[in-house]
């Protein structure tokens, strides 16, 4: 089997995640040396592919602790996030632990706190959509592409943003797949509507806190993080269309 990433050394930051996970397995097959850090570090419940991976025990907001294996890598890919925070579940402030400040913005902005003026290329999981009513899950990742790309600017990180909508997959959640289609004719009557709503209106404001964004396969997202190793592309930023051109080229290689 031909391995693609033979030799590469990937490490995900939020291995236990949905996405992170997925990009670990994926990256084994494709014949890479991968690094796993999350809080909880090895998982307990050991899998055959468990067992290929480096794990670390980490907390990104104190990524300095293992900074040596982040700038020996040749990418690293953030996948922390969550999507209802804790100052909406557990009454926190914004900023404290496990808010959308914390986790969607401080965790990477440490991480890349580590491989500023290194060679390694850094990709960021952002969003394209956020829950009704809730702002700040996506401008906080806002923020953090908004400081990638300076840094880029500056020619002192090699960033690649990927901003996926709903992510589905038959294989790891068959119940996203029926979703999808929800959310696609869901999609198609709010772009229609927003047409003839008035967008200044308390109306038009309420309405576009439904607004969504088209759905992407998992496979599609997992590809198009690891892609950057063999496709070049530092300073981009991709939507989910952009994602599946960028993954379907990365298939192509192999």
């Amino acid at each position: 089997m031909f391995k693609p990433l033979s030799g590469k050394v990937i490490t995900v930051i939020g291995s236990s995640g949905y996405v992170g996970s997925n990009v670990i397995k994926n990256a084994l097959q494709y014949g890479a040396i991968v690094n796993g850090v999350s809080r909880s570090g090895q998982p307990t419940n050991q899998q055959n592919w468990t067992r290929e991976v480096n794990w670390i025990k980490g907390d990104a907001m104190k990524a300095h602790e293992f900074k040596d294996v982040l700038q020996k890598s040749d990418i690293v890919i953030h996948t922390i996030g969550t999507l209802i925070d804790s100052s909406v579940l557990n009454n926190k402030k914004p900023g404290d632990q496990g808010t959308y400040e914390q986790m969607n913005r401080d965790t990477a902005l440490n991480v890349v706190k580590e491989l500023i003026n290194t060679n390694v290329k850094f990709v960021y999981v952002s969003g394209s959509a956020h829950p009704p009513f809730l702002k700040r899950y996506l401008t906080t990742k806002q923020e953090v592409e908004q400081h990638i790309q300076n840094l880029y600017q500056q020619q002192q990180l090699n960033p690649i943003i990927v901003r996926p909508g709903f992510i589905y997959s038959l294989t790891q959640r068959w119940w996203s797949v029926p979703l999808k289609y929800d959310l696609a004719i869901w999609k198609c009557v709010h772009d229609n509507a927003s047409k003839i709503i008035p967008q200044k209106s308390f109306v038009g404001q309420i309405f576009n806190e439904f607004k969504v964004d088209s759905s992407i396969d998992l496979q599609d997202v997992v590809d198009s993080c690891l892609a950057p190793l063999k496709i070049d592309l530092v300073g981009k930023s991709l939507n989910n269309q952009e994602m599946e051109k960028v993954a379907q080229q990365f298939r192509n290689l192999q």
